[in-house]
């Protein structure tokens, strides 16, 4: 017959076996679930093939080409498109130009895009500027001073430039108003212009829209008016990648 000394020592490996048990590993050491991408967006009202394309860092072009879209790239709400466009090319069929743009029509809350992002692209060679008329240089889209450079490795696409209050937004070079509107998270009151088929920028954070899609607009034209901060955030992609806005303006 066991003590009662033996009988407590016996109660108390037998907890501490229990405790060994049921030990879980630190959050650090568990192996991380494999991510998720995105391959397709369902349309949404107010969204342009131009838009979707800059939501997920794609050219517009490839992928009006993997969902069978021509210009002016006519999109409907709820219309699914595959965001898949490796292994496209653009050879052998000459790109259209756009000479307008088709916004989807409001349609019920009840659809809605997907809310996931793409992860950053990778960043190896700096673009070159693309060449253009002699009759017209980049410009600044306001005076100020930039307070947030180009960073893409700390996923800063494009700059942000302080200015002053109610500052007046212009184009940084002509082109037609492919998007805008504020459907696209973290941008605000956006516009999107298109310079040519492989040229596009973006003026986010503003205040008040002052153009239309379709619409062509010149250097000196208004396109926003920026709001009591009067901190403009702007964008320009090549072929849908993100490119520092200093190779184009000097």
């Amino acid at each position: 017959m066991l003590s009662p000394l033996k009988i407590l020592s016996c109660i108390l490996c037998l907890m501490l076996l229990s405790a060994c048990s049921n030990y879980a590993a630190p959050v650090s050491n568990r192996a991380q679930p494999p991510s998720i991408r995105i391959t397709t967006h369902q349309v949404a009202a107010g969204e342009s093939l131009y838009s979707i394309a800059w939501r997920y860092d794609l050219n517009f072009r490839l992928l009006a080409r993997a969902n069978g879209l021509s210009a002016p790239y006519s999109l409907r709400p709820g219309q699914r498109l595959t965001l898949k466009t490796t292994g496209i090319s653009l050879n052998n069929r000459p790109a259209s130009s756009s000479s307008a743009v088709v916004k989807a029509t409001k349609i019920p809350s009840t659809v809605v895009s997907s809310g996931a992002v793409k992860a950053p692209i990778p960043f190896k060679k700096k673009p070159k500027p693309e060449v253009f008329s002699k009759n017209w240089q980049w410009k600044w889209p306001i005076q100020g001073k930039t307070v947030e450079t180009f960073s893409p490795a700390n996923l800063r696409k494009g700059v942000r430039i302080k200015g002053v209050s109610r500052s007046m937004v212009r184009p940084a070079a002509p082109g037609i108003v492919v998007y805008a509107g504020d459907g696209l998270r973290g941008y605000g009151k956006l516009v999107i212009i298109k310079h040519s088929e492989i040229l596009l920028s973006a003026y986010g954070h503003n205040e008040k829209i002052l153009v239309k899609e379709g619409q062509n607009v010149k250097q000196t034209e208004i396109i926003a008016k920026l709001g009591s901060k009067g901190t403009l955030y702007f964008e320009i992609r090549k072929d849908g990648y993100p490119v520092n806005p200093s190779l184009y303006i000097k």
